[in-house]
């Protein structure tokens, strides 16, 4: 019974991606005007720096990076703060508590189910993307890297939900949660590259980004598809992506259980 209830909120959360459509794709679109802007600031930078890399990058990755991890990190942000902080704000929680139904169980389901198709729309965007640029560009993507890359982007989802839904039990906590999420929002897409290479950033900060889960939502996906990131080094970061998935289950469950004596249910 619990179980056909999950599967009604993954129902639920793909019919409101089908509804929504109009609205991803517009978000999509929103992510070509950051293109274009970057795409004529690298041109600038290199045709003024009279080296061939820059920070490692030559201009055709630097290019290629540019444009691919705006796509992906439209795929991996998931966007769910306001919903469950709402929940929390208004008692919506409630009706979860004397349901036998667990709410991560059923935010998780309805999230698969929300990004299902937009996980499929977005991977093949972002594979003719890299045909387009490996043609114009005369670079060259093996399959065994697009399907790594296609393991790395699904771990990297899973990833980002959970570091939203940590996030999110700071609203047990703080009074006005919204510029919080602003902010958390902002800093974590300059941290998993979504703005620059991690490399513009120094080694020594770089060093420390390493250390946080944040590179692999898109640094580390898109780096693996360009071909930056190879050998060992591509089972390293997968593996990375795995052991940050356990802690970040284990910590959405302290946070969450030590929210929930906070929990006051007011409204509802």
């Amino acid at each position: 019974m619990t179980r056909n209830k999950y599967v009604v909120a993954f129902r639920i959360g793909f019919q409101s991606s089908l509804e929504y459509r109009f609205n991803f794709f517009l978000s999509l679109l929103s992510a070509a005007f950051p293109m274009i802007v970057q795409y004529y600031m690298w041109t600038a930078v290199y045709a003024n720096a009279g080296e061939k890399d820059v920070f490692g990058y030559s201009y055709r990755e630097m290019i290629m990076y540019t444009i691919l991890a705006a796509v992906v990190s439209k795929l991996v942000i998931s966007n769910i703060e306001s919903s469950i902080a709402e929940d929390i704000k208004s008692g919506g929680l409630n009706k979860y508590i004397i349901q036998p139904i667990y709410y991560f169980g059923f935010r998780i389901s309805s999230y698969i189910g929300q990004r299902l198709m937009y996980f499929t729309i977005s991977l093949c965007i972002i594979l003719a993307l890299t045909y387009i640029l490996n043609t114009f560009y005369s670079l060259k993507t093996e399959e065994e890297r697009i399907l790594i890359f296609c393991l790395s982007i699904i771990l990297s989802v899973i990833l980002s939900f959970l570091i939203s839904y940590a996030i999110c039990a700071c609203a047990f906590w703080l009074s006005e949660i919204s510029y919080f999420f602003v902010v958390t929002s902002l800093l974590i897409n300059m941290m998993s590259g979504g703005i620059f290479p991690l490399e513009i950033f120094g080694e020594r900060l770089q060093q420390i980004f390493r250390l946080l889960p944040f590179h692999y939502l898109i640094y580390f996906p898109v780096n693996v598809l360009s071909g930056k990131i190879s050998g060992h080094q591509i089972w390293q970061g997968i593996m990375g992506q795995g052991v940050w998935i356990i802690l970040l289950l284990l910590i959405c469950h302290l946070v969450w259980k030590r929210g929930m004596k906070r929990y006051l249910g007011l409204g509802g």
